[in-house]
């Protein structure tokens, strides 16, 4: 039972599809680059981003395509690439190529997790989404390793392999499994470790997987009931905030105010009640 889907997810789930194969096809035979300190790059995160590119770009050649790798492998390292630093020179979350001139942007990661790609290990995934004016209406994250094909539209619902999913009933963060990501870079005194370290003490269980995209389409098929990233981007979370919204969950920014996809960073759980609790541990409670 598919659900009923517009040219949108249509070509969400074809660039996604389009991308994994190629991180399939260079497993193993790809030279690595550091974009910053314990920040990797891959000429696979390249060649999946061309193939997600040329997709979208058949489909929608008037929206603006904002992916992850959005400059040469060349340049990758070389002083003062755009991709030296978080953002570049267009801000937060916004590589060079962003002009912001669309009403349409797509938000592309190639492949989430190079980490665990590089080492030979799940998980890693693909994650293409559409936004219109700043809110996402379609979304895709695909892992080519397990061939699951996590997909959502606003308003129709969250589907893995074109059966429905839903969160999970966990209400109480003493029973729940909690996932978190972090930046390559962290400093052991920021909020963000200290707001780990008080939800390490109450969750029932907690992870890190490697992959922010996974994480979320995780929280939306009810194998994980948390997740929160603080320090982020558009393209990690894109997808995966619509796939828990449209599995009925909650997602807001880590500090319980709503979410923006602008500032990217969030926190989704699979109830209200799990919410507040994961919150207020989060903001310092």
């Amino acid at each position: 039972m598919r659900p009923v889907m517009s040219e949108y997810l249509k070509t969400c789930e074809a660039a996604a599809r389009a991308g994994g194969e190629q991180l399939l096809l260079f497993r193993g035979k790809f030279a690595v680059r550091r974009k910053g300190p314990r920040d990797l790059v891959t000429e696979a995160d390249f060649a999946s981003q061309d193939a997600i590119r040329s997709v979208v770009e058949s489909a929608f050649p008037d929206h603006e395509f904002l992916g992850e790798e959005d400059t040469s492998f060349a340049d990758v390292g070389n002083a003062g690439s755009a991709v030296d630093e978080p953002g570049g020179a267009a801000g937060p979350g916004q590589p060079a190529g962003h002009r912001g001139e669309s009403r349409f942007v797509w938000h592309v990661d190639p492949l989430d997790g190079t980490t665990n790609y590089v080492h030979g290990v799940a998980p890693f995934c693909v994650s293409v989404a559409l936004a219109e004016a700043g809110e996402v209406v379609a979304g895709a994250i695909y892992d080519p390793l397990l061939d699951e094909c996590f997909l959502a539209q606003r308003g129709g619902g969250a589907y893995l392999n074109g059966t429905p999913i839903a969160v999970s009933e966990v209400k109480n963060l003493s029973e729940a499994l909690v996932i978190a990501s972090f930046p390559p870079e962290i400093d052991p005194e920021s909020d963000e470790i200290r707001g780990f370290l008080r939800v390490l003490a109450k969750a029932g269980s907690m992870r890190r997987t490697g992959s922010a995209a996974l994480n979320l389409a995780y929280v939306a098929a009810g194998r994980f009931d948390a997740f929160w990233a603080v320090t982020i981007n558009t393209w990690d979370v894109a997808a995966g905030a619509l796939l828990v919204r449209e599995a009925g969950g909650t997602v807001t920014a880590p500090d319980g105010r709503p979410f923006e996809l602008q500032t990217a960073s969030l926190a989704a759980t699979a109830s209200p009640p799990l919410h507040e609790q994961l919150i207020e541990l989060l903001v310092g409670g």
